[in-house]
């Protein structure tokens, strides 16, 4: 069949939401929220000073050095961590990419948040095989896996992606399950670019993690009953009245 002349909304996944959003405004929130402690003693230092002196001018001298320094610091360790979270949002923007070109069989949310839930949704996928929610980490270095624990760099991350991942999927079954549905197949995926895996694809307790070029593979994994196009169309239907 001829598809040269049939629209790419036709030929290609249907596509929502903004990805990357999320770790950007929140990044620039949690690495430089410091600074408002700063801006605020600094209001206190000029209140003190202007119009009637409750300090010297010495105290005030030595204290605006030390807001500085401080603010210094501050600005260094921010830059820093927004950094990570700008690396995060670029990963979520290049999984976004490989996720537009699947096929019409398939739905794509990026950057989705479900009303009062807690969870900021990387990604969430309807297609044949049911509902995949994808979690993506852009890290440098290698991982390994422990009694179904991960470690980067010999520890445990502060915030485990495995927990975190599933988390993401409990809330999203909860959303399913109140909005009437029906049963259909969760799968929880985390997915990690440049970083080194000892496999490409596994399961590490319950968990699918593969390397960013596998992810449209798993997502493609075929099942012995696909989910009907239907209940397909109603979840996609509740998730859009989120974004909506």
């Amino acid at each position: 069949m001829n598809t040269s002349n049939e629209p790419l909304s036709v030929r290609f996944a249907r596509v929502y939401g903004s990805p990357g959003e999320a770790p950007r405004v929140l990044g620039l929130l949690r690495a430089f929220w410091p600074l408002l402690v700063i801006c605020f003693f600094t209001g206190y230092l000029l209140r003190a000073w202007f119009p009637r002196p409750q300090l010297g001018v010495s105290a005030v001298g030595v204290l605006f050095f030390l807001v500085a320094v401080a603010a210094a610091i501050l600005l260094a360790w921010g830059d820093k961590r927004l950094g990570n979270f700008l690396k995060g949002a670029k990963g979520e923007e290049w999984v976004a990419h490989e996720l537009a070109f699947l096929s019409s069989e398939y739905t794509v949310f990026n950057g989705l948040r479900l009303g009062g839930g807690k969870q900021n949704f990387d990604h969430i996928i309807v297609g044949p095989a049911g509902v995949f929610v994808v979690e993506t980490k852009n890290w440098k270095g290698s991982v390994e896996f422990h009694d179904g624990k991960l470690f980067a760099g010999g520890k445990e991350p502060s915030r485990p992606p495995l927990k975190q991942v599933k988390a993401a999927a409990a809330e999203l079954v909860a959303f399913i399950d109140d909005a009437g549905c029906g049963d259909l197949p969760i799968h929880s995926v985390l997915c990690f670019l440049g970083t080194k895996l000892p496999q490409e694809i596994m399961n590490v307790n319950g968990v699918v993690v593969c390397a960013g070029t596998r992810l449209v593979e798993v997502l493609q994994e075929t099942f012995a009953d696909p989910v009907s196009m239907g209940l397909r169309e109603q979840v996609v239907h509740e998730l859009r009245k989120v974004i909506e």
